[in-house]
C-alpha cells in the first residue's frame, strides 16, 4: 500500500493488523464487524476507518477479548476499550509518559519533540532508550491514529522524526576494530509500519559487527535466494508482524533454511506470543526487547 492512499484492499488490511484475508471475510460474514464498498468485478475495498477498525479489533483479539465479544461493541465502546488497554501499559516506565511527549508532536514542531526524547537517549543510551521508551511511544501513537485521537500526518510526522533519530545513530557507528562478524540479510515482508524497528535492529547488528545487508523496503520471501546467490549469508531476519504462522510457511522458511545452510531464522515484532514448537533454526521475538535478548548470543 502507497502512504496517502485511503482506499485499502483486503490484503493490505491483512498487512497491516496480521488478521489472514480468510478470517477478516469470515468476521464479516458473521458478525459485520466491516462493510466494505465492492468494484464492479466484486473485489473488497476498504476506507481508512475500516483499516483502523480492524486494527482496533485486532488489537484487543490478540489481547485477550474474544471476537464476539468484541463484535458486540459500538464505534465509542471499541475505541474505549482500546484506549483503556493501551493506556494501562503507560505505567511500566514511572518516568515516562508517553501521551505528553506525544503532545509536543502534535503542532508538528520537530525540534520539541526531539528535545523531549533526546534526555532519555542520553540518560540510557539509544538502545535501552529505543526499547523501554521510543518503541512504547510509536505504539501509543499508532493506537492513537486508529482511535482518531492522532491524524494520520501527526503518527507519520512521530515515525519520521523517530527514524531520523535512529538514522543518525547508526552513521555515528564507528567501523568495527575486529573481525567483521558473520553476515546478516534483513528482509520486510510486509508491513510498513514496523519500518522503524527494522532500522533499529540493523543498528544493533552492525555495533555488535555483523555484516548487515539491509535493502529497506518490502520484498517478496523468494528474494532471499536471489540475495545468498550473489552474497552468502549466516543469519536471516524476517519482519514477521503480519506473518503468517501456518505449517506452510513455517515449512517454506525451514526447509530454506536448510538448503542455504542459514544457522538461524530469525522471526521479528509477531503480534502475539506463539505456543507452536519452532524448529531448530527458527527463533522468534515479539519486541525490541526479545530481538536484543536474541542477538546477544549469535556471534
Amino acid at each position: 500500500m502507497e502512504e496517502g492512499v485511503n482506499v485499502f484492499s483486503i490484503k493490505d488490511l491483512e498487512n497491516f493488523s496480521g488478521i489472514k484475508a480468510h478470517t477478516i471475510r469470515i468476521w464479516e460474514k458473521r458478525y459485520n464487524i466491516l462493510e466494505p464498498d465492492r468494484t464492479d468485478s466484486n473485489i473488497r475495498r476498504y476506507n481508512e476507518s475500516e483499516l483502523k477498525k480492524i486494527l482496533n479489533v485486532a488489537f484487543l483479539n490478540r489481547n485477550g477479548l474474544k471476537i464476539s465479544k468484541i463484535a458486540k461493541l459500538n464505534e465509542d465502546e471499541l475505541t474505549q476499550q482500546v484506549m483503556a488497554l493501551s493506556s494501562s501499559r503507560d505505567d511500566s516506565e514511572k518516568d515516562f509518559q508517553p501521551g505528553k511527549i506525544l503532545m509536543s508532536a502534535i503542532r508538528f514542531n520537530e525540534e520539541l519533540f526531539k528535545e523531549a526524547l533526546l534526555p532519555y537517549i542520553k540518560r540510557n543510551g539509544i538502545e535501552v532508550a529505543y526499547c523501554r521508551y521510543l518503541h512504547p511511544l510509536l505504539e501509543k501513537s499508532r493506537i492513537l491514529w486508529q482511535t482518531g485521537s492522532l491524524s494520520r500526518a501527526q503518527e507519520q510526522f512521530i515515525r519520521n522524526t523517530v527514524r531520523q533519530i535512529i538514522t543518525v545513530e547508526d552513521s555515528l557507528i564507528k567501523p568495527w576494530s575486529g573481525k567483521t562478524g558473520p553476515s546478516v540479510v534483513m528482509i520486510n515482508t510486509s508491513d510498513n509500519l514496523t519500518d522503524n524497528n527494522f532500522l533499529f535492529y540493523k543498528y544493533a547488528l552492525k555495533k555488535r559487527g555483523f555484516d548487515v545487508i539491509f535493502t529497506g523496503g518490502i520484498l517478496p520471501a523468494s528474494e532471499v535466494i536471489e540475495i545468498y546467490k550473489i552474497k552468502p549469508f549466516s543469519y536471516l531476519i524476517v519482519n514477521s508482524s503480519a506473518f503468517d504462522f501456518a505449517k506452510k510457511k513455517i515449512g517454506y522458511f525451514n526447509n530454506l533454511g536448510k538448503s542455504l545452510m542459514i544457522k538461524k531464522i530469525i522471526f521479528t515484532d509477531s503480534p502475539e506470543e506463539r505456543d507452536k514448537k519452532f524448529q531448530e533454526k527458527l527463533i522468534i521475538t515479539k519486541d525490541p526487547a526479545g530481538f536484543i535478548r536474541c542477538i546477544e548470543g549469535l556471534r
